[in-house]
């Protein structure tokens, strides 16, 4: 998925400007479960390219986490500038309940685990279900 006019878009300054923008891009859910990854540049400026991965397993897996930490050590040095290293915003999304289950703060804590890993700045873990989008964490 691709940002129209991402170049135009204003900076994601705050954690308000963070949580907005989810909003805007995911909105509440519509798949079953699925991960979205979104790129920040070190000047805050999202990337044009939003990455959905859909039917993700209910639970954390080693290989989904190993195969998302070599991506996100990969790009790394891409999304560095003077300013700042780069970072990723990360929304799980699945529909039923507003609630955050046991298996989303699971998913919450892996998924940040991960980013440390991989040396990857981690601006937020969301939560998109039918009501809407909220952090997780």
């Amino acid at each position: 998925m691709s940002i129209p006019n991402a170049a135009d878009a204003p900076p994601l300054l705050t954690e308000h400007d963070v949580l907005h923008r989810v909003r805007q891009l995911v909105g509440p859910a519509s798949a079953v479960r699925q991960l979205w990854i979104m790129f920040v540049d070190g000047d805050s400026r999202q990337a044009p390219v939003i990455v959905p991965i859909a039917d993700i397993p209910r639970r954390p897996q080693a290989g989904t986490l190993d195969g998302l930490a070599r991506i996100l050590a990969g790009l790394r040095e891409g999304l560095a500038t003077d300013v700042g290293p780069g970072s990723v915003i990360l929304t799980l999304e699945r529909v039923g309940t507003d609630e955050a289950l046991p298996a989303d703060d699971e998913w919450a804590g892996a998924l940040a685990a991960t980013c440390e890993r991989a040396g990857m700045a981690l601006r937020g873990v969301f939560l998109s279900t039918d009501g809407g989008v909220r952090r997780l964490g």
